[in-house]
């Protein structure tokens, strides 16, 4: 998450982050986009939809 927000900081608003490696719940997801993904990187999708 930390590492997220660096890069978002880093690159600004309109360049895309994507958030991949370990991203595997609902919960995960939700902080990636929080701290500042607009791209999740999983192969959890269902899970995560599923909540």
């Amino acid at each position: 998450v930390v590492d997220i927000a660096l890069l978002r900081k880093t690159v600004g608003e309109k360049m895309g982050v994507k958030a991949s490696g370990g991203v595997k719940d609902y919960e995960t997801a939700r902080r990636m986009i929080e701290a500042g993904a607009n791209r999740i990187g999983t192969s959890s999708g269902v899970a995560i939809v599923k909540g």
